[in-house]
């Protein structure tokens, strides 16, 4: 009985430690897809499985549906789109019914999987666009990655010598016992 209830609770904990991250996104699709193949041969796509992901430039509500314009980047292996990597194409992916802008607003990083259904032409600026558009299925709007631009454990700024090693311990009070003084 014992037995039972250990693996139980073991199983119970290891189910908490599941990724949020749905199964389509996480998992690279086996053909993969680009949105400049499809924009470039649309009827050859269409109906396809794809994973596309990128930065978010527009959602705009409409009657029935969602369009949400993305920038499309490369995605590392696990779907999230890289910042500063190389531009795909823009995309279109389509949600059924009403989307809150400000869940994944413009700037967010988001990944969609869905079908290929066609080409849309819209303009960016005075310039005629062929968006590929994607009935998306699933997404995850990727949460933004805080930086920290300071180091977190001297309570002053460094001396301007820091690293420089002027002295045989390093920095002066680094060879004290009592190092560092503040703990």
């Amino acid at each position: 009985m014992k037995k039972v209830f250990y693996f139980s609770v073991i199983c119970l904990w290891l189910t908490g430690c599941a990724s949020s991250l749905p199964r389509t996104i996480a998992e690279a699709q086996v053909e993969s897809i680009s949105a400049r193949q499809v924009q470039q041969t649309p009827d050859a796509y269409r109906g396809k499985q794809v994973r596309w992901g990128g930065e978010v430039l527009e959602v705009s509500n409409i009657e029935k549906y969602t369009d949400v314009l993305i920038l499309g980047r490369e995605l590392k292996k696990n779907g999230e789109p890289l910042k500063n990597s190389r531009v795909d194409a823009r995309f279109i992916a389509r949600f059924p019914g009403f989307r809150e802008p400000s869940e994944c607003g413009q700037g967010r990083r988001i990944t969609v999987t869905g079908v290929v259904s066609g080409v849309e032409v819209r303009n960016v600026g005075e310039y005629p666009y062929s968006y590929p558009v994607v009935n998306a299925a699933e997404d995850h709007c990727w949460p933004e990655k805080k930086i920290h631009d300071h180091y977190p454990y001297y309570p002053y700024s460094y001396p301007p010598y820091y690293g420089w090693r002027r002295y045989p311990g390093g920095y002066p009070w680094w060879s004290y016992p009592g190092y560092p003084y503040w703990w």
